[in-house]
């Protein structure tokens, strides 16, 4: 029988090839037309493997709430961590624009008593001076409809993330048994491991992540209180959100706290703020809670997901922060998923008799 050329083939297979095209043309015009609400539906998804756990803890006594209640739980915290602290935050950048001169002369004062030479003074006041110069004409200029329109779908992302989790935790089972519904017989079984080794990898990965995080900003604003910081909300807020990174990021925050309580009022003091603010606030999580969590439930090494969350953060925002894991996620159940049935073919062929 002589072999079909390129162009025989794909005229036998027209009708299916059509369709294939027809699909994949509407998943890219779908994607596009969500793709505004993007950040919304990632974090949805993120927020619905975090309360999953805690469905499951109130089903057994509310399972008629029960959605209700671990949305609460998880959204609430989060939202009431972040919107405060970026509120505070927006007060006080509007505070320096439009102090600016007041600003600039105690960033001069702190330079003035740290002992830094006149010549970096110099410098850093000319810094200063043409950062806020420039900084309020820019958002004096900032026309209304864009500002009114960012924060519109900022707001909009937000009700999003909060649908997307309520749905997904009363409906996700039905989603994946209709999706797997459409997968052919003899595949059904690998696709299931996959899923399986997929949702573990997940539910480690948010649940290890995100739980810390909170763990982390509500002891800080403890500390903070207690350590009579200012702006204590949006040091929570800043700390949670550095948090969200295992191992190193959260240091960039209570270094530059310990330096400013050095040059405020002393060594010692900065000693032991650094001390007790390292031991309270971040051991407890990095050393017990994410390490357990993440460590033994997805078998992926630390530093491939820090890698995987900067990387994501700096190609895609809010939404490629949470994304880039999922991506990790499916190699590696992929991966895994693929070795084991090798293994088993390898098994089963060494079983058949000669």
């Amino acid at each position: 029988m002589a072999s079909e050329d390129g162009l025989s083939v794909i005229i036998r297979y027209k009708v299916e090839i059509g369709i294939t095209a027809t699909i994949i043309i509407l998943f890219v015009l779908f994607f596009f037309v969500l793709s505004p609400l993007l950040d919304g539906i990632v974090l949805g998804v993120v927020f619905a493997y975090v309360a999953r756990p805690i469905k499951t803890f109130f089903d057994t006594r509310f399972r008629r709430i029960s959605t209700w209640i671990a949305t609460l739980l998880i959204i609430l915290p989060i939202f009431m961590i972040l919107g405060l602290g970026l509120i505070e935050i927006g007060n006080k950048i509007v505070w320096g624009i439009r102090h600016r001169d007041e600003l600039v002369a105690q960033l001069n004062m702190v330079s003035q008593n740290i002992g830094v030479p006149g010549v970096i003074q110099d410098q850093i006041h000319s810094a200063l001076v043409n950062l806020t110069g420039s900084l309020l004409p820019f958002l004096s200029q900032m026309p209304l409809f864009e500002y009114t329109k960012m924060m519109g779908l900022i707001c909009v992302n937000i009700v999003i993330s909060a649908v997307v989790c309520f749905y997904l935790l009363s409906d996700g089972e039905v989603l994946v048994n209709r999706a797997l519904a459409l997968i052919p017989i003899e595949r059904l079984n690998t696709t299931t491991r996959f899923l399986s080794e997929l949702d573990k990898i997940l539910t480690a990965v948010y649940i290890g992540n995100l739980y810390t995080a909170i763990v982390v900003a509500v002891i800080s604003i403890f500390v903070f209180i207690l350590f009579d910081l200012p702006s204590v909300l949006a040091l929570s807020a800043l700390i949670f959100l550095a948090a969200l990174v295992p191992l190193f990021t959260g240091w960039m925050i209570l270094v530059p706290l310990a330096l400013y309580r050095y040059f405020t009022i002393g060594a010692t003091e900065a000693l032991v703020f650094f001390v007790v603010a390292s031991i309270t606030i971040y051991a407890p999580p990095e050393l017990f809670i994410r390490p357990y969590i993440i460590g033994t439930r997805s078998g992926i090494h630390p530093l491939l997901i820090i890698l995987t969350f900067i990387g994501g953060g700096l190609v895609g925002g809010i939404s490629g922060f949470f994304l880039a894991p999922m991506l990790l996620g499916i190699l590696i159940a992929a991966y895994r998923v693929y070795i084991t049935e090798k293994i088993h073919e390898t098994e089963t062929v060494e079983k058949r008799p000669v």
